[in-house]
């Protein structure tokens, strides 16, 4: 496998799983009513399952919206190649407009090193955003949770363990700081069981809504591929996530992190990756995505 193709997959991979973007105005309110009286600073924290079981919940909510405005918000994606020093070999730069399905995000690419897509590029996201909306408007809710479609889902929050620890305003909204770590024994071989069963974190809840605020997460060990290694190993990987509030308490990503270390064959890569997001707007449910 090309080196920098499985970096940026398992960068890809990696997002895809962690980072809780923040649904329309109608889950909002579903998750405002599963968050019950207002938050007190002096009521006993709950415990870190309950948190994360009313995480849960607000993502099973945010995958049954339907027929309501949507957020969505321009994306900037830097992606470094670093060598030994840090110093950057090669540089990639992205523009997407990212828009909120039912809860799950489809990004679409609209510019690329500052330039417009060609015939070509562009033909190929129409086709990508138009089997997206065919993908999600036969799709069942409850089962997609069930199954796993969903971005957070039972399945992903069972394979580890929480533990509450305080909590902290962060934009002046309290939430719920809640530390996680892998459980024993979830590693079935894969690149994804190896990965998922050396995470450990911590995660910032906001106390009303149960949206994700803020997101540390790092491999606690690396981890080989192939037998003996062979096709090389995942040496470091960590990301850090910070979220902002919008209007309605709904909260978007604000600033992606992460630095991903590894070895493919005999050669040592470095992988940094940035987003930073912008012009947030709620815009007609099944919308067209601005950027065409």
């Amino acid at each position: 496998m090309n080196r920098q193709v499985f970096v940026v997959s398992l960068v890809s991979w990696l997002l895809m799983t962690v980072v809780s973007p923040a649904s329309d105005s109608q889950a909002m309110q579903q998750a405002a009513t599963l968050a019950g009286p207002r938050a007190d600073a002096l009521a006993p924290l709950p415990s870190g399952d309950q948190v994360i079981r009313r995480m849960l919940d607000r993502y099973a909510a945010r995958a049954a919206a339907t027929n309501a405005p949507v957020w969505a918000y321009d994306k900037r994606m830097v992606t470094e190649k670093l060598d030994g020093d840090d110093k950057v070999e090669q540089r990639t730069e992205k523009q997407y407009r990212v828009q909120i399905i039912k809860g799950v995000p489809l990004s679409k690419l609209v510019k690329v090193e500052g330039r417009d897509l060609t015939d070509a590029e562009l033909k190929k996201e129409n086709q990508h955003e138009a089997g997206f909306q065919k993908q999600l408007s036969g799709r069942d809710p409850k089962k997609a949770v069930k199954e796993g479609e969903a971005l957070i889902n039972k399945d992903l929050v069972d394979r580890f363990q929480y533990k509450t620890l305080r909590r902290e305003a962060v934009f002046g909204r309290p939430t719920v700081v809640v530390s996680f770590w892998a459980k024993p024994g979830k590693d079935d071989g894969s690149v994804q069981g190896r990965v998922l069963s050396r995470l450990a974190g911590t995660l910032w809840v906001d106390e009303a809504t149960a949206d994700v605020a803020r997101l540390e997460v790092h491999l606690t060990q690396g981890f080989s591929m192939g037998v003996l290694g062979i096709l090389g190993s995942v040496k470091e990987c960590g990301m850090e996530l910070v979220s902002r509030p919008m209007t309605d308490g709904t909260w978007l990503p604000d600033k992606t992190t992460l630095l991903v270390s590894a070895r493919m064959f005999l050669s040592s890569i470095r992988f940094r990756m940035e987003e930073t997001s912008s012009n947030f707007t709620l815009e007609p449910p099944n919308g067209i995505i601005a950027g065409n």
